[in-house]
């Protein structure tokens, strides 16, 4: 009893030390973290109100519609007027001044599936995907205090995927993996040059928010690619092409 309560000051003490050391050492590493952030912060703001180089990358979601298209889902004598699908996009840039360089990916899905021609017992379906990689030029003619204006041109390929399955391969009856999609599929690519247009509204130092509307001439081959299956691709010569959508920006100045 006499040894422990001869410790239990000492004891005490050494972690009033430590606590103290601590907060020495994360004091400064936190004021050092907030005293970058805020310098980057501040040249983001300089870099966007004075043109000074810099980049952004933007994330986007949106719709993707072929208004005019005629869209041959299950045979090339059953044809439908436009579609609408569901986008996810990312776009890199590299600010000089008023103009800006840059390259995106995109994705999207079309919202509707339809059923395919086939033995009833089958249930075929069908549904289509589009994935697009495009080089954009900007320039930001309009700029103001929050928000900045631009036009561009973009230019890129664009790939459209048909993929038919049947009720085994979306439910299979058992667990077995196999080599391979479950689906059969066809590809076509066609060159996509295009205009952009959209804007951007400053809510923090290095983040936007905006929007972006953006048009674009698609060019397939004339005549649909053929499955072995019998079935053709649903898309084919030139197709117009409009999409919107929103984004969220992360500037970052060099």
């Amino acid at each position: 009893m006499a040894l422990t309560r001869a410790t239990r000051p000492l004891l005490v003490a050494l972690a009033t030390t430590s606590a103290a050391l601590a907060a020495l050492v994360t004091c400064p590493s936190r004021a050092h973290a907030q005293s970058q952030e805020s310098a980057a912060a501040r040249r983001a703001s300089a870099a966007l109100e004075q043109d000074y180089t810099h980049t952004l990358v933007s994330v986007n979601a949106g719709l993707l519609s072929l208004p005019a298209a005629n869209v041959c889902p299950r045979s090339r004598t059953s044809c439908e007027k436009g579609e609408t699908s569901f986008s996810l996009g990312v776009y890199n840039q590299y600010r000089i001044g008023r103009f800006g360089l840059g390259a995106s990916i995109s994705w999207a899905q079309s919202l509707l599936s339809g059923t395919a021609p086939g033995a009833a017992e089958l249930d075929r379906e069908h549904d289509r995907s589009y994935f697009l990689v495009e080089g954009q030029l900007r320039y930001y003619g309009i700029q103001s205090d929050k928000w900045v204006w631009w036009g561009g041109v973009t230019l890129g390929a664009v790939i459209i995927r048909d993929a038919w399955t049947v009720v085994t391969d979306r439910e299979p009856a058992a667990d077995t993996a196999f080599v391979g999609p479950r689906a059969a599929t066809l590809s076509t690519e066609g060159l996509a040059p295009g205009l952009a247009i959209g804007g951007e509204w400053t809510v923090a130092p290095n983040w936007s928010l905006g929007t972006t509307l953006r048009y674009a001439s698609w060019f397939l081959p004339t005549e649909p690619v053929q499955a072995p299956t019998g079935d053709s691709a649903s898309l084919s010569g030139r197709v117009d092409m409009l999409e919107f959508g929103l984004l969220v920006a992360y500037r970052l100045a060099l």
